[in-house]
């Protein structure tokens, strides 16, 4: 379809990012899922075309290294021109231990991964769009982009995260590209179904945390990004939005109360 938009989802294999790529296509995008699970990949272009994307194709890709991102952009540009939407959330994950402790090779990957890989898909697609003169990119984050959590590679790597789409929303923003991110908190995902099936993780002392004493669902963040790449989002640009059930409230809102609670005013 000639006048259909196209979104490119990197990291939409599964979780998260499977499930933005579902929600783009329930609105008509052509959509490209990228990643580097090639039978989970045409799994979820596969059901992107269900959920209505006149087209949609899984382009093998491995956002640690370079060539790899720059050839998913030469097939997205040869199959569909400049995008409309590109959306970094391919990314690993680590569990949390003391600075101290930081392996040092490990450290690299979680960069070259994590920031690099969505620093990749930024410049690769940010030409194509300012080139084209309009486009939106979403970056994915974490609630570690704001708090200074356990895991640390993972954490200053989400924090550069936060402040790349701010420099890239002033840098592209005159040429008509605009630069988001999303902050998911915890999401329930099947990696995070797994762990507490196993007893490795506890649901209510998760839900707690949280505002809402809830979880997020992977449909929670896809409903942010689709809003933040629309143009019902025309004027926001350099926003890092937390979908997080309000545990960024609520953690320092509870730390707080212990050492200053509320008093109950006695009935006059």
């Amino acid at each position: 379809m000639a006048d259909a938009k196209t979104a490119v989802v990197i990291g939409g294999t599964s979780g998260i990012g499977r499930a933005m790529a579902e929600r783009f296509a329930e609105d008509s995008y052509q959509v490209v899922v990228a990643g580097r699970d090639a039978v989970r990949g045409k799994e979820a272009a596969a059901a992107c075309e269900k959920a209505g994307a006149p087209r949609a194709l899984f382009v093998q890709t491995d956002v640690g290294d370079p060539a790899s991102v720059e050839a998913l952009a030469r097939a997205v540009g040869d199959a569909f021109g400049a995008p409309h939407v590109v959306v970094n959330c391919a990314g690993i994950l680590q569990s949390g231990k003391h600075v101290l402790d930081q392996d040092l090779s490990e450290d690299e990957r979680m960069w070259r991964i994590n920031y690099r890989g969505t620093l990749l898909g930024c410049q690769v697609f940010g030409r194509l769009m300012s080139a084209a003169g309009r486009g939106a990119i979403l970056n994915v984050g974490s609630l570690a982009s704001f708090a200074p959590l356990s895991p640390p590679a993972y954490t200053p790597g989400k924090h550069a995260v936060l402040a790349l789409t701010q420099m890239l929303a002033a840098e592209l923003g005159p040429h008509g590209v605009r630069v988001n991110a999303v902050a998911p908190g915890y999401t329930l995902s099947d990696g995070l179904k797994a762990k507490i099936a196993k007893g490795e993780r506890n649901p209510e002392a998760i839900q707690a945390t949280t505002a809402l004493r809830r979880f997020v669902e992977p449909r929670d963040v896809a409903e942010a990004a689709l809003f933040l790449c629309s143009d019902r989002a025309a004027s926001i640009t350099g926003v890092t939005l937390p979908v997080d059930a309000g545990w960024l409230v609520q953690a320092p809102y509870a730390q707080y109360l212990q050492g200053n609670p509320i008093r109950q005013t006695p009935a006059i």
